[in-house]
């Protein structure tokens, strides 16, 4: 018996609860977010002293990072300048993608110049500092491994076991070293060893969603949701009232949900199985593979949920605390300040840290 599930990202988007969902698709090369959806509801505007609240949000949607992105501020806001935020997209897709030709990573992973600019490099050694806090579990080095899987295309082939053991010869993040520079645009250097391939995708998304919100506060918004394919930071909160964030029920309807968040000023990003996977002779494959044996991870969780102050670290520890296993994560959680973790166990029955529970509806 063969499956096949293309991932999807989804979101379910209304301006009032009774309103007909949008579902928004799209697909990664990295690692997979999912679980996001979006309800924001309706709510008398009130005064702010640059730009007025209003009930309904000014929206711009668009095609970005090989998933659907969008904005929506819930103040009068010219609808040109939130296509301008959303270009940021190209170009830090344009600095992280391992697989856009030219672009600042892709240039580094093929050995044609080991200058990066300062935001490549500094973000590098952000995820390595986090994968020498998690054993070995996470690690960026895993490009040459990633791109012998296929998740999204409809193929259901497994890679061969002589073509991983090739590829994880190349994975080891301890080799990789991040060198400041001279100041300038290429201002860090990155060593790492002949043929291994950074991939970014745990982390990219996290990184880009923070840097539109500090472009939307610079302008003097405090009421907005940004959502990168799933990956969902609120900036401030909707007139006094939270925002209304979905975790979405594994290998169900994408309206279907295990839980409602209440959220303000903060990133809410899950990272599973049941959005980029196929299935084969009754074994499911998923995205998120072990660096250590190149395969997908099998524990006993089906989904992560973090909720962190910024998107960055809710992007890594998504990822982190999925790899970890139920226990390991909710212990990791206890020793991190500022963030909540909820799992969900392949028996669909649900763990959350301390604290988790003051943020469900």
């Amino acid at each position: 018996m063969i499956k096949t599930k293309l991932f999807f990202r989804t979101l379910f988007f209304t301006t009032a609860v009774t309103s007909a969902a949008v579902i928004f698709a799209g697909c990664s090369a990295g690692t997979d977010n999912t679980g996001i959806t979006y309800e924001a509801l309706q709510e008398e505007p009130g005064p702010y002293s640059v730009y007025a609240f209003r009930a309904d949000p000014v929206t711009v949607n668009a095609f970005k990072l090989d998933t659907l992105v969008s904005v929506s501020v819930y103040q009068d806001i010219e609808e040109s300048y939130l296509n301008d935020i959303i270009e940021l997209c190209d170009y830090y897709e344009d600095m992280f993608s391992m697989h856009k030709e030219g672009g600042a990573l892709y240039m580094l992973n093929e050995g044609k110049t080991d200058k990066v600019p300062a935001e490549l490099g500094n973000l590098i050694k952000e995820a390595l500092e986090w994968s020498a806090r998690t054993d070995g579990r996470f690690q960026i080095s895993i490009g040459r491994v990633s791109e012998l899987w296929d998740f999204t295309s409809g193929s259901t082939n497994i890679p061969s076991d002589g073509s991983i053991k090739e590829a994880l010869k190349t994975v080891d993040d301890s080799k990789i070293k991040v060198h400041p520079g001279n100041n300038s645009y290429d201002d860090m250097r990155v060593e790492k060893p002949e043929g291994t391939k950074i991939d970014l995708g745990a982390v990219a998304k996290g990184y880009i969603a923070d840097k539109i919100k500090e472009k939307l506060i610079s302008k003097g918004i405090t009421s907005a949701v940004i959502n990168l394919g799933g990956n969902i930071l609120c900036v401030g909160d909707k007139n006094g009232e939270p925002f209304r964030i979905g975790i979405r029920k594994p290998f169900a309807p994408e309206t279907d949900t295990l839980l409602i968040l209440n959220l303000k000023d903060c990133s809410a990003i899950s990272s599973g199985i049941s959005e980029r996977y196929f299935e084969k002779d009754g074994h499911i494959y998923h995205h998120i593979l072990n660096p250590k044996t190149g395969y997908p991870y099998e524990n006993e969780l089906w989904q992560s949920t973090v909720i962190s102050n910024d998107s960055l670290t809710g992007d890594i520890l998504s990822t982190v605390t999925f790899t970890m296993g139920p226990q390991k994560a909710l212990d990791l959680s206890d020793d991190l300040p500022d963030i909540q973790l909820i799992l969900v166990k392949n028996d669909l029955s649900i763990l959350k840290s301390e604290g988790t529970d003051a943020l469900i509806n």
